[in-house]
């Protein structure tokens, strides 16, 4: 799949409609009923959603550490992005939307917390969470972890050798997404109330 491709094709020959934060965009479009690319502005990767009739079917997310599509790209999709947005025909995003597209479109609107497992304790505190990420008894490498709060996308590493991430929270539940280099996706539910927890996640 050549996404980068596909973009440049539709932006080239669509309707440049404005920029808007990544909510405002979803109601809008749906408003509408309109097809069209979304490109995310800054941030550290580059999310696409595609549009067809007003409606997310597909999307991408583009990163150092490569690529992922669909209900993938959506568990890492960070829901403070801006967007620039392209109209065009219904059968162009339809085309595009066929490589990566979404079925867990409820990912949009809900966190999901009551379907994860829960990993930590209740204890009072703050501070720095490390998470051992392993496949059998090996260590996972070159998994991106990612740490959500409701619809919001707080933190994202990929795994060295070791395969360990660290993140710094604040007391809080957390939604952590893990995507292997298969690009199957694990998640869990993380409750974190201490200075340091070191947790064993095994997928």
């Amino acid at each position: 799949m050549n996404i980068e491709n596909d973009i440049r094709n539709v932006v080239e020959h669509a309707q440049y409609a404005g920029e808007y934060e990544s909510e405002d965009l979803i109601n809008k479009m749906k408003a509408s009923g309109r097809s069209g690319l979304a490109i995310s502005i800054g941030g550290k990767d580059q999310c696409l959603l595609i549009f067809v009739d007003g409606t997310v079917e597909g999307a991408a997310l583009m990163g150092n550490e490569g690529n992922v599509y669909g209900d993938k790209a959506i568990y890492l999709y960070d829901n403070n992005l801006k967007f620039k947005i392209y109209l065009t025909e219904k059968l162009i995003t339809e085309s595009v939307a066929a490589g990566c597209r979404i079925y867990d479109k409820g990912h949009l609107q809900s966190s999901h917390l009551e379907t994860i497992p829960e990993i930590g304790d209740h204890k009072k505190g703050r501070g720095l969470i490390r998470l051992h990420i392993i496949s059998g008894r090996d260590p996972l490498a070159g998994a991106r972890v990612s740490m959500r709060k409701g619809r919001q996308l707080l933190l994202s590493e990929v795994t060295g050798p070791d395969g360990i991430v660290a993140f710094k929270l604040v007391n809080g539940i957390y939604d952590c997404i893990i995507v292997d280099r298969s690009g199957t996706v694990h998640k869990y539910r993380i409750e974190f109330n201490d200075e340091l927890i070191d947790t064993v996640i095994e997928i």
